[in-house]
C-alpha cells in the first residue's frame, strides 16, 4: 500500500476516534458513546472516500492552467452532495432528522468545507513543503561545495522517501509509474503535465509512454528498426524511431 494512502487512512482513523470521544455537531448530547462509536466511522467513511477520490481526480485531471487550489475546490464541491446525502440519511435513522433541502444543503456546505481544507493541505501545501529546496549556506561562510540544483516541481507529487533523483516515468492508464534511485511509486497524473513540471531536468521522453533521465541510461540497443534503452537499474524501455537520433545526441552531450 502506498505511503500516501496509509497516511490518509491514519488521518481518518484519528478523526474517527476524536469524533467518537468529543461528539462534535451535537452528537455528544444526542447520542451515547456507543452510538457515536458506529455513527462516526460510518459517517466519515461515506464522507472521506468520495472526497479523496474526487479531489485527487480534479487535481490531476483538470486542465493545468487552473490553479491547484481551484481544482481541489471543484472536486470538494462535486463530492459534497455524496457525503451530505449519506450523512443526512444516517441522521434520519439515528438522530431523527428530517430529510429536507435545507438539511441537505447545510451538510453539503459542511462536507465541502472540511473536504476542501483537507484537500488543500494534502494535495497542495504538504507537497510544496516537501518539494521546497533545503536552505543554502551563505556564500561568505563556505565555498567548498557548489549549491545543489533546485529539484523539479514534479517531485512534489512523490512521497518524500522516494527522493528527488528520477530514473524513469511510465504511463499506466491514467497513472504514472515513477522510478527513482530510492524506489518506485504511482501517482495520478498525465505525462504532459509531468513533462511541464520537470523544469529542465536532464532527461527526455523517448516514447509516448516513457520518459528517462539521461544519467540513468546504461546503453542503447538496436535490433533492425527497433530500438530500446537499457537503464542502469536493468529496466529496458522502447525508443520510438523519431527519438533515436535525439536521444543519441543527448547521450553524447551528457
Amino acid at each position: 500500500m502506498r505511503a500516501g494512502y496509509r497516511r490518509k487512512i491514519l488521518v481518518v482513523l484519528v478523526m474517527t476516534v476524536v469524533a467518537v470521544v468529543t461528539g462534535p455537531f451535537g452528537t455528544f448530547f444526542d447520542l451515547t458513546i456507543l452510538e457515536r462509536a458506529y455513527y462516526w466511522p460510518v459517517a466519515l467513511v461515506f464522507i472521506t472516500v468520495p472526497m479523496i477520490a474526487l479531489t485527487e481526480l480534479t487535481l490531476y485531471r483538470l486542465p493545468g492552467n487552473l490553479h491547484p487550489i481551484l481544482r481541489i475546490a471543484i472536486g470538494a464541491f462535486i463530492a459534497g452532495p455524496i457525503g451530505a446525502t449519506a450523512l443526512l440519511v444516517l441522521d434520519t435513522m439515528v438522530r431523527h432528522a428530517e430529510f429536507t433541502p435545507y438539511n441537505l444543503g447545510f451538510r453539503w456546505v459542511f462536507v465541502t468545507l472540511i473536504g476542501f481544507g483537507v484537500g488543500v493541505f494534502e494535495g497542495y501545501l504538504r507537497p510544496m513543503y516537501h518539494a521546497a529546496p533545503e536552505p543554502q549556506p551563505d556564500a561568505d561562510k563556505t565555498t567548498s561545495k557548489p549549491a545543489e540544483p533546485e529539484p523539479p516541481l514534479f517531485v512534489r507529487n512523490l512521497e518524500p522517501e522516494l527522493g528527488t533523483e528520477l530514473i524513469s516515468i511510465t504511463t499506466q492508464d491514467h497513472y504514472l509509474d515513477v522510478v527513482t534511485s530510492n524506489g518506485a511509486g504511482r501517482i495520478l497524473k498525465r505525462m504532459s503535465d509531468a513533462l511541464a513540471e520537470l523544469n529542465g531536468y536532464p532527461g527526455m521522453q523517448i516514447h509516448r509512454s516513457h520518459w528517462v533521465a539521461l544519467h540513468a541510461v546504461e546503453r542503447v540497443e538496436k535490433d533492425g528498426r527497433k530500438c530500446q534503452v537499457v537503464l542502469k537499474n536493468g529496466t529496458t524501455l522502447p525508443v520510438s524511431r523519431p527519438n533515436v537520433p535525439v536521444l543519441t545526441e543527448a547521450l553524447e552531450k551528457r
